[in-house]
Protein backbone atom coordinates (compact mmCIF):
# COMPACT_ATOMS: atom_id res chain seq x y z
CA UNK A 1 0.00 0.00 0.00
CA UNK A 2 1.32 3.41 -1.03
CA UNK A 3 0.35 6.92 -0.34
CA UNK A 4 1.69 10.21 -1.89
CA UNK A 5 5.28 11.43 -1.00
CA UNK A 6 6.54 13.76 1.82
CA UNK A 7 8.08 16.32 1.27
CA UNK A 8 11.43 15.56 -0.85
CA UNK A 9 9.31 13.43 -3.44
CA UNK A 10 10.43 9.77 -1.56
CA UNK A 11 6.81 7.56 -1.41
CA UNK A 12 5.89 6.62 1.84
CA UNK A 13 4.90 3.27 2.74
CA UNK A 14 0.94 2.34 4.79
CA UNK A 15 3.10 3.01 8.25
CA UNK A 16 4.17 6.53 7.50
CA UNK A 17 0.47 7.39 6.77
CA UNK A 18 0.20 9.30 10.13
CA UNK A 19 3.01 11.03 9.33
CA UNK A 20 1.60 12.31 6.09
CA UNK A 21 -1.67 13.27 7.88
CA UNK A 22 0.29 15.18 10.59
CA UNK A 23 2.21 17.10 7.37
CA UNK A 24 -0.94 17.86 5.84
CA UNK A 25 -2.64 19.06 9.47
CA UNK A 26 0.43 21.47 9.53
CA UNK A 27 0.87 23.11 6.20
CA UNK A 28 -1.11 25.59 4.36
CA UNK A 29 -0.37 26.46 0.08
CA UNK A 30 -1.93 29.30 -1.45
CA UNK A 31 -0.84 29.92 -4.60
CA UNK A 32 1.53 33.39 -5.19
CA UNK A 33 -0.91 36.61 -5.88
CA UNK A 34 -0.65 40.27 -6.41
CA UNK A 35 -0.21 41.35 -2.44
CA UNK A 36 0.54 44.60 -0.74
CA UNK A 37 3.13 43.47 1.35
CA UNK A 38 5.22 39.50 0.78
CA UNK A 39 6.29 38.73 4.39
CA UNK A 40 9.51 36.23 5.16
CA UNK A 41 9.43 34.93 8.70
CA UNK A 42 13.14 34.36 9.77
CA UNK A 43 14.77 30.66 10.48
CA UNK A 44 15.85 29.50 7.18
CA UNK A 45 17.67 31.12 4.16
CA UNK A 46 15.35 29.04 1.71
CA UNK A 47 12.16 31.39 2.81
CA UNK A 48 14.68 34.22 1.65
CA UNK A 49 15.22 33.07 -1.23
CA UNK A 50 11.76 32.71 -1.89
CA UNK A 51 10.48 36.25 -0.93
CA UNK A 52 13.42 37.31 -3.31
CA UNK A 53 11.95 35.23 -6.70
CA UNK A 54 7.80 36.63 -5.72
CA UNK A 55 9.52 39.92 -5.36
CA UNK A 56 11.53 40.46 -8.23
CA UNK A 57 8.24 38.81 -10.22
CA UNK A 58 6.71 41.73 -9.14
CA UNK A 59 3.92 39.38 -6.80
CA UNK A 60 3.89 42.98 -4.02
CA UNK A 61 5.77 46.27 -4.21
CA UNK A 62 7.08 45.85 -1.21
CA UNK A 63 9.09 42.83 0.60
CA UNK A 64 9.77 42.09 4.15
CA UNK A 65 12.64 40.01 5.29
CA UNK A 66 12.27 39.20 9.33
CA UNK A 67 16.30 38.04 9.86
CA UNK A 68 17.71 36.32 13.02
CA UNK A 69 21.25 36.89 14.33
CA UNK A 70 22.25 33.73 13.13
CA UNK A 71 20.72 35.03 9.10
CA UNK A 72 23.06 37.93 9.02
CA UNK A 73 25.72 36.97 7.84
CA UNK A 74 24.39 34.94 5.37
CA UNK A 75 22.49 37.74 4.04
CA UNK A 76 24.86 38.02 1.14
CA UNK A 77 24.27 34.76 -0.32
CA UNK A 78 20.63 35.24 -1.72
CA UNK A 79 21.69 39.08 -2.91
CA UNK A 80 20.41 41.30 -0.40
CA UNK A 81 22.26 44.77 -1.46
CA UNK A 82 21.95 46.19 2.45
CA UNK A 83 24.06 43.61 3.87
CA UNK A 84 27.06 45.74 4.62
CA UNK A 85 24.61 48.45 6.71
CA UNK A 86 22.69 45.07 8.34
CA UNK A 87 26.31 43.15 9.22
CA UNK A 88 27.82 46.47 10.58
CA UNK A 89 24.31 47.42 12.77
CA UNK A 90 24.27 43.92 14.47
CA UNK A 91 27.97 44.40 15.32
CA UNK A 92 26.73 47.24 17.67
CA UNK A 93 24.32 44.80 19.68
CA UNK A 94 24.09 42.35 22.32
CA UNK A 95 23.35 39.32 20.90
CA UNK A 96 20.33 38.62 21.87
CA UNK A 97 18.93 42.08 20.43
CA UNK A 98 20.25 41.38 17.07
CA UNK A 99 17.02 40.66 15.22
CA UNK A 100 16.32 42.77 12.19
CA UNK A 101 13.24 44.09 9.65
CA UNK A 102 14.90 44.23 6.26
CA UNK A 103 12.17 46.13 3.57
CA UNK A 104 12.78 46.53 0.41
CA UNK A 105 10.64 48.87 -2.31
CA UNK A 106 10.87 50.85 -4.93
CA UNK A 107 11.77 53.75 -2.27
CA UNK A 108 14.93 51.73 -1.25
CA UNK A 109 16.18 49.39 1.28
CA UNK A 110 14.81 50.16 5.40
CA UNK A 111 16.57 48.03 8.09
CA UNK A 112 15.15 48.09 11.67
CA UNK A 113 15.54 46.73 14.43
CA UNK A 114 12.27 46.03 15.60
CA UNK A 115 12.10 45.77 19.95
CA UNK A 116 11.15 41.95 19.97
CA UNK A 117 9.13 41.13 23.22
CA UNK A 118 10.14 37.47 22.76
CA UNK A 119 12.20 35.28 20.51
CA UNK A 120 9.21 32.97 19.24
CA UNK A 121 6.57 32.75 16.37
CA UNK A 122 4.73 35.27 18.76
CA UNK A 123 7.24 37.36 19.55
CA UNK A 124 7.84 37.90 15.63
CA UNK A 125 4.72 38.70 14.41
CA UNK A 126 3.95 40.83 17.30
CA UNK A 127 6.49 43.04 16.18
CA UNK A 128 5.29 42.94 12.72
CA UNK A 129 2.26 44.35 13.82
CA UNK A 130 4.24 47.03 15.25
CA UNK A 131 6.17 47.89 12.40
CA UNK A 132 3.07 47.69 9.99
CA UNK A 133 0.81 49.94 12.32
CA UNK A 134 1.49 53.21 10.36
CA UNK A 135 1.25 51.04 7.14
CA UNK A 136 -1.18 48.61 7.50
CA UNK A 137 -1.87 46.40 4.11
CA UNK A 138 -4.96 45.23 2.83
CA UNK A 139 -3.21 41.98 1.67
CA UNK A 140 -0.24 40.16 2.86
CA UNK A 141 1.70 37.53 1.30
CA UNK A 142 3.49 35.33 3.96
CA UNK A 143 6.07 33.26 3.29
CA UNK A 144 7.65 30.51 5.86
CA UNK A 145 8.65 26.62 5.92
CA UNK A 146 5.62 24.46 4.75
CA UNK A 147 5.08 23.20 8.53
CA UNK A 148 5.12 26.25 10.20
CA UNK A 149 2.67 28.08 8.55
CA UNK A 150 -0.68 26.60 10.28
CA UNK A 151 1.05 27.91 13.62
CA UNK A 152 1.99 31.16 11.88
CA UNK A 153 -1.61 31.60 10.83
CA UNK A 154 -3.22 30.89 13.90
CA UNK A 155 -1.16 33.46 15.62
CA UNK A 156 -1.52 36.22 12.88
CA UNK A 157 -5.39 35.88 12.94
CA UNK A 158 -4.95 36.49 17.08
CA UNK A 159 -2.16 39.25 17.05
CA UNK A 160 -3.91 41.31 14.16
CA UNK A 161 -7.56 40.15 14.23
CA UNK A 162 -8.71 40.86 11.27
CA UNK A 163 -6.88 44.68 10.39
CA UNK A 164 -5.60 42.49 6.97
CA UNK A 165 -8.19 42.15 4.87
CA UNK A 166 -6.30 39.25 2.81
CA UNK A 167 -3.69 37.06 4.18
CA UNK A 168 -2.22 34.30 1.97
CA UNK A 169 0.91 32.23 2.68
CA UNK A 170 2.88 30.35 0.69
CA UNK A 171 5.47 27.84 1.97
CA UNK A 172 8.94 26.63 1.37
CA UNK A 173 9.26 22.50 1.41
CA UNK A 174 10.65 20.63 4.36
CA UNK A 175 12.02 17.55 4.40
CA UNK A 176 12.47 16.36 7.72
CA UNK A 177 9.95 14.01 9.90
CA UNK A 178 11.80 15.74 13.08
CA UNK A 179 10.20 18.60 12.32
CA UNK A 180 6.74 17.62 11.52
CA UNK A 181 6.41 16.00 14.60
CA UNK A 182 7.91 19.02 16.60
CA UNK A 183 6.00 21.58 14.59
CA UNK A 184 2.97 19.39 15.79
CA UNK A 185 3.38 19.87 19.31
CA UNK A 186 4.33 23.39 19.32
CA UNK A 187 0.78 24.02 16.83
CA UNK A 188 -1.22 22.15 19.74
CA UNK A 189 0.73 24.45 22.28
CA UNK A 190 -0.29 27.54 20.83
CA UNK A 191 -3.44 26.71 19.69
CA UNK A 192 -4.37 26.32 24.03
CA UNK A 193 -2.47 29.87 24.79
CA UNK A 194 -4.06 31.63 22.67
CA UNK A 195 -7.45 30.61 23.01
CA UNK A 196 -6.49 32.10 26.74
CA UNK A 197 -7.30 35.73 27.65
CA UNK A 198 -4.53 37.80 27.01
CA UNK A 199 -3.27 39.11 29.89
CA UNK A 200 -2.42 35.03 30.57
CA UNK A 201 -0.85 34.84 26.98
CA UNK A 202 1.58 37.39 28.19
CA UNK A 203 2.36 35.64 30.99
CA UNK A 204 3.05 32.71 29.89
CA UNK A 205 4.54 33.80 26.87
CA UNK A 206 7.04 35.45 29.22
CA UNK A 207 7.02 38.67 27.48
CA UNK A 208 9.51 41.61 28.02
CA UNK A 209 7.94 45.22 28.61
Amino acid sequence: MEAPPLPGGNTITWWQIPLRRLYERLTLDDPPAPSDLIFVLAGRMDRKRYGFELYRKGVAPRLLLSVGRFEVSKMPTVGFEGSEELIALRNTLPADDRHFFCEMSGSGIQIEHPKLRRWNTYGEILALREFLRNRMPRSLLVISSDVHLRRVALTIDKVFGGAVPQVRYCPVPTDNSGYILKETIKLAGYRLILSLPDWMIRRIMRLKD
